[in-house]
């Protein structure tokens, strides 16, 4: 009776952990919770020898996982800089060279940070729009939400990602909050960049540009789409030197800062948005570990056809 007893609590035993055993699978390392401040990210990995892909999701978004060593496959995860704190759940599936699949769920915990914050008071019709302003802001609104729609799934970034300018940040700085004429205004979504007119703009990482233009709010822009839901924006540029639809490498001129947009003076905006998160660029300095394995090679047709390695 006593050995049915033990037989039966270590079948139940295993019924409660499906995401760390499986008859046949072995063993899975599943990450434990996720804990991300708004506006930052976190790297999240999980580890087993026989499996061949993991995906993930959370909320409405996927998450995109690669392999990234021995039995390793990894991802990044943000939070929105308005990110509501509170707990949801990471959805992961893991599947097998054996066969099947084993899914877990990973609590995510999003935590509240404090960001700078500013009031004054404007001239009642400074901040008002013509008709003509507002038809050139829902164009600028359209052209980012398509630019944002169908992110490339494969990885094509390499770590460690670099700074686009090598100038600090200035005064008004990535989550800042304003408040005018006593109405809260959204969150800064940036880092400014106390760039001089006429400074080179490098790409952060590889990429490929699917918006560049100048838009009323932004000025000159570019848009680099580095894979997996994540891309990098560039604003208030005075010279563009790149298209739509060029692959760019690491470091490479996208441009030349300057004051075009809705700015008091020269800088350049840099953003960063990663599964429709709006985080702080410079967590991809900081979080991303140095030892990613290298991308896989963009291979990409030259104008006589051949396929060309980027």
């Amino acid at each position: 009776m006593r050995a049915v007893l033990v037989l039966a609590s270590f079948v139940a035993l295993l019924l409660d952990c499906p995401e760390s055993f499986a008859a046949g699978h072995g063993k899975i390392l599943w990450p434990k919770l996720i804990e991300i401040f708004q506006g930052e990210l976190a790297e999240v990995s999980v580890i087993g020898a026989d499996i061949a892909v993991v995906k993930g999701g959370l909320g409405k978004e996927k998450i995109f996982f690669y392999p990234n060593g021995t039995a390793k496959f990894s991802a990044i995860v943000g939070a929105d800089v308005d990110a509501k704190a509170g707990t949801s759940k990471l959805r992961l599936i893991a599947k097998m060279r054996s066969g099947g699949e084993i899914r877990s769920e990973v609590p995510v915990r999003i935590r509240a940070k404090s960001f700078r914050q500013e009031s004054f008071n404007v001239p009642p019709g400074f901040d008002q729009m013509t008709p003509e302003n507002l038809e050139e802001i829902h164009r600028e609104q359209a052209a980012f939400a398509r630019a944002f729609a169908v992110p490339t799934p494969d990885r094509l970034w390499d770590a460690p990602f670099i700074r686009p300018v090598p100038q600090d940040e200035s005064a008004s700085s990535f989550g800042r909050r304003r408040i005018i004429n006593g109405t809260p205004r959204a969150p800064h979504s940036g880092l400014d960049l106390s760039a001089p007119a006429g400074t080179e703009v490098a790409a952060a990482n590889h990429g490929k540009v699917v918006l560049n233009g100048n838009f009323f709010f932004a000025g000159g822009s570019v848009v680099l789409d580095h894979g997996g839901g994540l891309f990098t924006m560039y604003f208030h540029l005075s010279e563009i030197r790149v298209g739509e639809g060029e692959f760019v490498r690491k470091g490479d001129a996208l441009g030349l800062s300057g004051a075009t947009g809705r700015v008091t003076g020269a800088h350049l905006h840099w953003g960063a948005r990663l599964a429709n998160a709006r985080i702080d660029p410079l967590e991809l300095l900081k979080k991303i570990s140095a030892n990613w394995l290298p991308a896989e090679p963009v291979v990409q047709s030259d104008t006589m056809g051949n396929e060309v390695e980027k």
